[in-house]
């Protein structure tokens, strides 16, 4: 719960940074196919409109001429509008394309970018082997529905230790799952349910905070996903005291103080929901519970512990939540895959609309929304409203944020200027900190020259542990050369560096383009090891090829690796490619021998390159490291997409490494 909270506020708030220092010339950025072209302005509401028949199904095909979208009642003229179907996606032919991630991130914001936050309400599930199991059961199969361009974030409401911000890579998001444990419901040192309090508390704050965080994102679906058991609280009756079982005793759960503290909160997280369209679902991890036992006479021993998994109020409060938001609760059953997959299905068409209001106050009230479609017995769902722009007072200007700050601050990146990502570890002798070695490609037009010109690139960094706290900013200059005749695109890498203790991080980028104004930020989760504690380790599995866009800082790197990394993944057979990484082997014992392994498969799953890689126990010399680099045959390779591996294992330890390129003909 912490950690959702404190992340919620750095994103939300925009917490200042510093970058490190980068320049230079890259690759092709993706550029996000359909892209719908909304207005840049405050002026203009953008909305995302989900349609769906009288069986949940959604309605696909309706035009601009099927939407009436009123703003307080006066109908409004849409000026935007793109549909978004996102398809059933087969199987994948290998099992690393779903598995392993790209490691290298693109900005490039797709429309059809669906956000799902995973809340596993680990503070109020009770120790029942069922239960435990079913919750590790259901955010798995949460996990497995996501789509390729899907981002989610997996959150607890107790223990947020190894909770996972938003990203598509799967095996965070299922590393953070597998971490989840029960937590402490009904252990309390008095009677039965006694003591649950905070945990109750702390399971509303965070659907609170989990509507909040996405509130922010209008173009584009959202929900939450609660996985729980539920809290023994009625939504539609509070004020007097009321015992949410028999077995509870006076003062626990059932204190109408608290009944009516939870209602509350509850009523306005709905409100909050229907403002911005965030729907929840939940699914209780119960399954298909057990009638609720009869009360035990007066004169029988209270048991140490209350039944689990027992009907009751628990079922009514997640019914509601998922009816107050549109959401669907998935209740009742032992099979949740149904209603899982329902989930995603309504999810998965929808409608982008943008109008620019004929109520041109600056004044801040809230403006109730209204979206009609000319089809018989439809649900129609958006946001319920918004508030209306307000100006700062003459008086009191409001403090002008630096558009990197402003650039980094949203939920998801910033794609106005298209940027792409790969950040690799390394250690640095002596020294508890590690090097991460960043490379930010960047994409920008330019006006033609018959001289070649200065570009001025402005780049800021900084990296927040699981706890949300940031480390390292930093904020340099990088200065890139554009050759003359250029014109069109012009593509090229910056570099940067920033020195982290071992620990999990997400590292925030931003950079801004001088001569054109315009600010874009990309996001990268990256692990840096204790290279000086396990018995071996990898650095980052660094790519080089040649031809590559032109870089700088030019010797940036020139302490940390010998080669000259690139974000570059798609290579044809002009290219000389080659893969690096360093060996580390921490302790103080005597190094031994280290045999690592190289292997490369098709889209096929086929492995068609594996070749060891010895390392005599003299090659690891003082600082402890030896290097690897593997020249990748591309002018051998058949066109398809492929997956590099290096591996070692010494005694029980094993370190690995995997990147991702495809081959173009």
């Amino acid at each position: 719960m912490r950690r959702f909270a404190s992340v919620c506020a750095m994103v939300a708030l925009g917490v200042g940074v510093g970058a490190q220092q980068a320049p230079p010339p890259p690759p092709p950025v993706p550029v996000a196919p359909q892209q719908p072209q909304f207005r840049s302005s405050v002026d203009l509401v953008h909305l995302d409109v989900s349609v769906l028949d009288k069986n949940r199904r959604p309605v696909r095909g309706l035009m601009p001429a099927d939407f009436t979208v009123f703003e307080n009642g006066k109908p409004q003229a849409i000026s935007a509008f793109s549909t978004v179907d996102i398809p059933e996606f087969p199987p994948a032919s290998a099992s690393w394309i779903r598995n392993i991630a790209p490691d290298v991130r693109s900005n490039a914001d797709l429309p059809q970018r669906r956000l799902f936050i995973l809340v596993i309400d680990d503070a109020t599930v009770q120790n029942d082997p069922f239960a435990i199991k079913s919750v590790k059961d259901i955010a798995r199969s949460v996990i497995d529905k996501l789509g390729p361009s899907d981002l989610a974030s997996v959150n607890f409401t107790r223990d947020n230790r190894h909770a996972q911000d938003f990203t598509a890579d799967r095996s965070r998001l299922l590393a953070a799952i597998d971490s989840f444990t029960a937590g402490f419901r009904d252990m309390g040192n008095d009677a039965p349910g006694a003591g649950d309090d905070l945990w109750f508390l702390g399971s509303v704050g965070t659907i609170e905070r989990a509507v909040d965080f996405l509130a922010d994102v209008p173009e584009r679906r959202k929900a939450i996903i609660y996985v729980g058991q539920g809290l023994p609280f009625n939504l539609d009756v509070a004020g007097a005291p009321v015992n949410a079982s028999p077995t509870q005793a006076p003062g626990a759960v059932s204190d109408s103080m608290l009944q009516m503290r939870i209602k509350e909160q509850m009523t306005e997280v709905f409100d909050r929901a229907q403002r911005a369209n965030v729907t929840v679902y939940t699914v209780d991890a119960c399954g298909l519970r057990r009638p609720e036992p009869p009360p035990l006479p007066a004169s029988a021993p209270k048991p140490a512990f209350p039944p689990t998994c027992v009907a009751g109020l628990e079922v009514d409060f997640l019914v509601n939540i998922a009816a107050a938001t549109g959401g669907r609760p998935v209740v009742n059953s032992n099979d949740f895959e149904p209603g899982l997959t329902a989930a995603f299905q309504e999810n998965a068409s929808y409608y982008l609309l943008g109008y620019q209001s004929t109520d041109q106050a600056r004044d801040g009230k809230f403006r109730k929304l209204d979206v009609k479609v000319n089809r018989p017995d439809v649900e129609v769902r958006t946001r319920s409203g918004y508030d209306a722009p307000r100006d700062a007072p003459v008086d009191r200007p409001k403090p002008l944020a630096s558009p990197l700050t402003k650039a980094m601050a949203g939920v998801v990146p910033k794609s106005d200027l298209p940027m792409q990502i790969t950040a690799a570890p390394f250690a640095i002798p002596g020294k508890p900190e590690s090097a991460v070695a960043l490379v930010v490609g960047i994409r920008q037009p330019i006006r033609q020259s018959s001289e070649r010109f200065i570009e001025n690139v402005d780049l800021q960094i900084t990296a927040y542990n699981a706890d949300g706290r940031s480390f390292g900013n930093s904020r340099s200059r990088a200065d890139v050369t554009i050759r003359a005749g250029s014109s069109g695109a012009a593509e090229y890498e910056v570099f940067g560096q920033i020195n982290l203790k071992p620990g999990r991080y997400q590292l925030r980028v931003a950079a801004n383009v001088g001569s054109l104004d315009t600010s874009g930020s990309i996001y990268f989760d990256v692990d840096v090891p204790d290279f000086s504690a396990v018995p071996v380790s990898l650095s980052g599995l660094v790519v080089s090829a040649a031809p590559s866009p032109a870089h700088a800082p030019k010797d940036l790197f020139k302490a940390v690796m010998p080669v000259v990394p690139t974000t570059q993944r798609a290579f044809s057979p002009k290219h000389t490619v080659s893969a690096f990484a360093r060996v580390y082997q921490g302790g103080k014992g005597k190094a031994v021998p280290v045999t690592a392994r190289v292997q490369i498969r098709n889209d096929a799953d086929e492995v068609v390159i594996d070749r060891p890689v010895d390392l005599p126990a003299g090659q690891f010399g003082s600082t402890r490291s030896a290097e690897i680099r593997f020249p990748v045959p591309v002018a051998d390779l058949k066109a398809g997409a492929y997956v590099v591996t290096i591996s070692t294992t010494v005694g029980a330890t094993t370190a690995r490494r995997d990147a991702r390129f495809s081959v173009v003909r």
